[in-house]
């Protein structure tokens, strides 16, 4: 994938620095180099599919077209009343980068951290990159804000049939824990 420009204030938000707060030379530098490091280390990919779908008023639920996949919420079910389509999106930055923090949790937990912290970023940079893909492909509609599983009402629970239904558990290698968290964890 090519590299992305990421917002070192975006990085430092999710570190809990505050607009004025100093940042020392050190911590500047780890941002860029873990910045740097994400992209090098990541396997980012995304993949999405456009569905039809009927509403179910009464339920508050939205039933996929020639699939299994039913997304009870009334927040979601407001958000697409006016929608011609749904389209499901997945995206990862794959288990490498994963591990990568994990190996510096062991012996560098500042740099560990700030990976994480960038993580968060480029995988938000990623959905993006798909948005205008989306954006692009479907340049006859209009497109709504994304929302995910464990957003307002809907229920993360959904998250196991969704991955089936876009075929993410097999072409992007997600899958999921007992409470229903994606794994590689940077994936949405």
């Amino acid at each position: 994938m090519q590299y992305l420009p990421l917002e070192k204030s975006e990085v430092l938000r999710y570190l809990g620095y505050r607009r004025k707060q100093e940042l020392t030379p050190a911590i500047s530098t780890l941002v860029d180099e873990m910045m740097r490091e994400v992209q090098d280390v990541s396997n980012a990919r995304y993949l999405y599919q456009a569905y039809d779908f009927t509403l179910d008023e009464t339920n508050q639920a939205i039933y996929l077209t020639n699939t299994d996949l039913v997304l009870q919420s009334k927040q979601l079910y407001n958000h697409l009343k006016h929608a011609k389509q749904v389209v499901l999106l997945a995206a990862t930055l794959g288990i490498e980068v994963e591990r990568q923090v994990r190996r510096y949790e062991l012996s560098e937990l500042t740099k560990a951290f700030v990976l994480d912290a960038a993580c968060v970023t480029y995988i938000e940079k990623i959905c993006d990159l798909a948005e205008v893909d989306i954006d692009t492909q479907f340049s006859d509609r209009v497109l709504n804000r994304r929302f995910s599983p464990g957003y307002g009402d809907l229920s993360l629970e959904v998250q196991p049939q969704f991955l089936k239904t876009l075929g993410a558990d097999r072409q992007l290698g997600l899958t999921l824990t007992e409470n229903y968290l994606m794994i590689p964890r940077k994936s949405i």
